[in-house]
């Protein structure tokens, strides 16, 4: 399985990957804040959700806002129910940085045995790791 991470002005500009079936994960940190992602035929799923990008609650920030057990229970559902037929998951963020490379390298090392690219060119958010790696093991997928 390839894993492809995008910033969201990135993805908003790129070609669709209409070469191999894929989902795409889209991040923003509101509801409100939709991206106009490159969809086509080869598109199997887009799951979209909002949270902010911290590690642990901040000044004016719910805990609500964050990400949360159930984000990843809807990550991990999203990529079992369509894992048979595709190759590739594509996820973005607004940055590309944090978020979105945390979703990949928890879905890496998971399906792939390896989250080390993810680690090694990125900075993913660790609350959003962990808590996908922390579903990952209640599945006994680790």
């Amino acid at each position: 399985m390839q894993f492809f991470v995008y910033s969201r002005a990135h993805i908003e500009q790129t070609s669709p990957h209409d070469d191999v079936p894929h989902v795409i994960i889209s991040i923003t940190t509101t509801p409100q804040e939709v991206a106009m992602l490159p969809v086509c035929d080869q598109t199997r799923g887009v799951l979209r959700l909002s949270f902010y990008d911290l590690d642990q609650r901040a000044p004016g920030v719910t805990e609500d806002a964050l990400f949360s057990p159930e984000h990843a229970q809807r990550i991990w559902d999203f990529v079992a129910e369509h894992r048979a037929s595709i190759e590739r998951v594509i996820v973005h963020c607004d940055a590309g940085y944090s978020r979105s490379p945390a979703i990949a390298a928890a879905l890496s090392l998971v399906l792939e045995g390896t989250d080390e690219e993810f680690f090694r060119r990125y900075q993913p958010n660790r609350r959003v790791y962990r808590a996908l790696i922390n579903e990952a093991v209640e599945r006994g997928m680790l």
